[in-house]
């Protein structure tokens, strides 16, 4: 009896708790799609290419593509997935994503719903087949598992809500509310951005409440709130609050230089192999949703937005019971989806057991026991690094540097950077990133030592028009945890001064776009521009595409001219690109208005010295707009106007835009060779623009073909947040970091303004090797030596030379110069 009692205890007890039970089932089950209902396609190892035909089968929200395969090679391969329907007939007209696949296991998951073409149109279902290959037909990739998986069950009392447009893809297990639901009130807006999962890259703006019935009692409420922003543009808003129930659970407020610091300038006050991997600098950073706990009491959950209409912005929502997990496992997912799409190299260097401080400069030198020695003309840069390799970490090192010196204490002048690691695509269209100190900062107090993480030193020295030839010696000392470390070098000056380019190299130029954001930072846009062009002018480069007004009224007119003048002032003396303000123009105004305004701004540029830029006609154009660019070529070009136009080539069919083409800006889309520029150098100019090897084809490739000058995309273009290089569809394009606040004595600037830097440094001494040429036997030998060496072909000369070959090259003008200096 007793037993039975004990029995029936137990058994009330069950009974009793059994909803509770429930409760936690439901709690506990996670979002990790269930494959109870998946549709496998492949469970055993598959070459590649593989073929799916759906058939029919009805593709729902949150229905997920999901891979494993391996990649038996050594190296990186790009894996594409082709999606058809039935309106697809070529590459633009079906979905096609490309994944980096990193040598050995890989998986991916692919949204079903939402999907895009490569013509940026909705791929509408039913779907017809799926092709997955790799670039190259590579062979060295395996599929082990392809399967269709359905979204999974939400648990009970969770509400998951993926706020965006109707054809977007859905985040799995969350359901889909559009500007439609009639839970939400406000002007809406709908966002779609091409960074981000399924959750994140969609939403709604313009909101004003979200309220639904939902039982009474303690929540958890997450909110997922960032606008990932596109192109130039990033969400600037200055005041957010947001209310549940009426009571504030996020209230932010920032001045303009706050916002700036603390949102804008955010990426920057961390670093790659330091502080974190890409998804927590990167994604997280950018995506982390907001949490907080709160308490209904009147059946019904309402969420309230306050503030202008950006601001007032959500992606997506969860409301669970406080101790489910369902938005963390969300979160997991996102962060598992966000590492597969963008895989990260990361260089691994071997510890070291002692702090060293040596120069590793990528310069001719000549080497001597206690210090190599590097030879120099006047009128010039000289570029030098230098590496410390730490044992321990040290957040407070000291470099002190000794400018160089010569014997009678004359000193030449020098900046100093430090290279802070960040993670970066290593093309601009790279669907990978790499780890890499390419960020090059004037503020060493911020930098850091860390144990296998080198910290390379970027210094630049001035070697004026009247610096006295000889020997000058400098140093650098290092001081970290007591230990103190000098690396020595010395320039010699030659009697040699470099002539400055007489071809044109130079940068694409625009203000960071925050300059547009906010009235306090927009009258700061002329002193911008003036910092950025006395950067470059100071480093040599003669050329600029630089940023006009919109010449549409006597307004716009007047800072046209006085935004040519400035170009005057800092030395660009050739005639300019405009390379956005006709297009504009076009955009705002009729044909006829178009040439009225431009006939008042020749009569006023008239009386000055200036002379009227060419104007950018067209941009890498498609065949169905040629007839309207030869249309407003014509006009350009008449008797009343006398205008003269450039344009962007990449494609051999554009060659039919040659005949109303002043200056013919082309790359190696188009098909570059000597012969080409030859030419088309009878009835015009031609510069090439962004180019592979911007080193290689800005200096010995520009000297070689005799092309008029060279033009690199861009000087400052990051895409939305420019310390994030995912949010794009192609990466932030810098060669200038953004500044806040005055101009800085030493801009931060990327590595690669260095690298085009030599290109200017081997075109200067290759004309004064001419210059030579025309008196001196050995120098003419040397002419024809390096002519020699340089293909006419591009693609041949990018395959041949590397920038180590370009340093060798230049390496034997210096020791001709060195040899005619000494006998004189």
């Amino acid at each position: 009896m007793a037993s039975d009692a004990l029995l029936s205890r137990i058994a009330f007890s069950v009974f009793q708790e059994l909803p509770a039970l429930l409760l936690i089932a439901c709690l506990t089950f996670n979002i990790t799609p269930a494959t109870a209902n998946a549709r496998i396609l492949i469970h055993s190892e598959t070459d590649l290419p593989y073929t799916y035909k759906f058939d029919g089968l009805n593709i729902k929200p949150g229905n997920q593509l999901q891979l494993k395969g391996r990649n038996n090679s050594d190296s990186k391969l790009i894996l594409i997935i082709r999606i058809d329907n039935l309106n697809s007939d070529d590459y633009y007209s079906r979905y096609n994503r490309q994944f980096s696949i990193q040598p050995g296991d890989f998986s991916l998951t692919v949204p079903l719903t939402g999907l895009k073409t490569s013509g940026k149109q909705p791929l509408s279902l039913p779907y017809t087949k799926m092709i997955i290959f790799t670039a190259n037909s590579s062979d060295d990739a395996l599929l082990s598992e392809v399967k269709i998986t359905p979204p999974p069950p939400r648990p009970r009392q969770v509400l998951a809500v993926d706020f965006g447009k109707v054809d977007s893809p859905v985040f799995p297990g969350f359901e889909q509310v559009t500007a439609n639901d009639k839970r939400l009130s406000g002007q809406l807006l709908q966002r779609f951005r091409p960074s981000g999962d399924s959750l994140i890259q969609d939403g709604l703006e313009g909101l004003d409440t979200f309220s639904t019935p939902w039982e009474n009692g303690e929540w958890k409420l997450t909110l997922w709130q960032q606008e990932q922003g596109e192109w130039e543009y990033l969400p600037h808003f200055l005041k957010r609050k947001i209310l549940v129930e009426g009571q504030p659970i996020f209230d932010e407020t920032y001045s303009h230089e706050q916002w700036l610091s603390d949102v804008y300038f955010a990426g920057s006050k961390k670093e790659a192999l330091i502080d974190g991997d890409h998804w927590q600098l990167i994604g997280e950073r950018r995506t982390k949703p907001v949490t907080s706990n709160i308490t209904i009491k009147d059946n019904t959950f309402t969420i309230q937005w306050i503030g202008d209409r950006s601001a007032r912005y959500a992606a997506g929502l969860v409301l669970e019971p406080l101790h489910s997990t369902f938005a963390n496992e969300a979160e997991q997912q996102r962060k598992q989806r966000f590492l597969e799409s963008w895989p990260a190299s990361k260089p691994d260097f071997p510890p070291q057991q002692k702090l060293s401080f040596a120069d590793k400069s990528p310069q001719p030198f000549t080497d001597h026991e206690q210090h190599n020695v590097y030879h120099v003309g006047r009128n010039t840069l000289l570029n030098l690094q230098f590496q410390i390799n730490s044992p321990e970490i040290d957040n407070n090192p000291v470099i002190v540097t000794a400018n160089p010196r010569n014997s009678s204490g004359q000193k030449l002048t020098l900046k100093t950077r430090y290279g802070h690691w960040r993670y970066e695509r290593p093309t601009p269209n790279a669907n990978e990133l790499v780890a890499t100190d390419s960020y090059l900062r004037a503020d060493l107090t911020k930098m850091t030592l860390q144990p296998k993480v080198p910290r390379n030193i970027y210094v630049q020295v001035e070697i004026p028009d009247e610096a006295p030839s000889g020997l000058y010696k400098g140093s650098l000392q290092l001081l970290s945890k007591g230990t103190l470390r000098v690396v020595e070098f010395a320039i010699d000056v030659l009697p040699v001064t470099l002539p400055d380019m007489n071809q044109s190299v130079g940068l694409y130029l625009e203000p960071a776009p925050f300059y547009e954001w906010f009235p306090a930072n927009r009258q700061l846009k002329p002193l911008a521009t003036a910092c950025d062009l006395a950067l470059m002018s100071s480093m040599g480069f003669n050329n600029v595409a630089p940023p006009l007004a919109t010449p549409k009224d006597d307004e716009s007119r007047k800072t046209f001219i006085q935004q040519m003048k400035q170009l005057r002032l800092f030395g660009f003396d050739d005639v300019p690109l405009a390379y956005t303000p006709l297009k504009h123009l076009l955009s705002i105004q009729s044909a006829d208005e178009v040439m009225a305004s431009l006939a008042t701004l020749r009569g006023q540029i008239s009386s000055t010295s200036l002379q009227l830029p060419y104007w950018s006609l067209y941009d890498e154009p498609h065949p169905d707009k040629f007839t309207t660019i030869k249309t407003t070529a014509s006009k350009l070009h008449s008797q009343s106007l006398d205008m003269r136009t450039a344009g962007h080539l990449n494609n051999p069919k554009q060659s039919d835009l040659l005949d109303v083409t002043d200056l013919a800006i082309m790359n190696h889309g188009y098909g570059v060779s000597k012969d080409t520029i030859e030419s088309l150098q009878s009835r015009r100019k031609v510069w090439l623009y962004n180019m592979p090897a911007p080193r290689l084809a800005a200096g010995f490739y520009l000297w070689h073909t005799h092309a008029d000058g060279y033009l690199q995309w861009h000087g400052r273009m990051p895409t939305a947040d420019p310390f994030d290089p995912t949010d794009g569809r192609e990466g932030d394009v810098i060669y200038m970091y953004p500044w806040q606040g005055s101009c800085p004595n030493v801009m931060d600037i990327h590595k690669r303004l260095l690298d085009l830097h030599e290109a200017t440094i081997d075109l200067r001494w290759l004309q004064w090797l001419e210059n030579q040429a025309g008196s001196n036997a050995e120098a003419r030998a040397l002419v024809e030596a390096l002519r020699s060496a340089v293909p006419d072909d591009w693609d041949k000369a990018y395959k041949n030379l590397s920038n180590e070959q370009l340093m060798e090259m230049r390496q034997s003008i210096i020791e001709l110069a060195k040899r005619l200096s000494a006998s004189e």
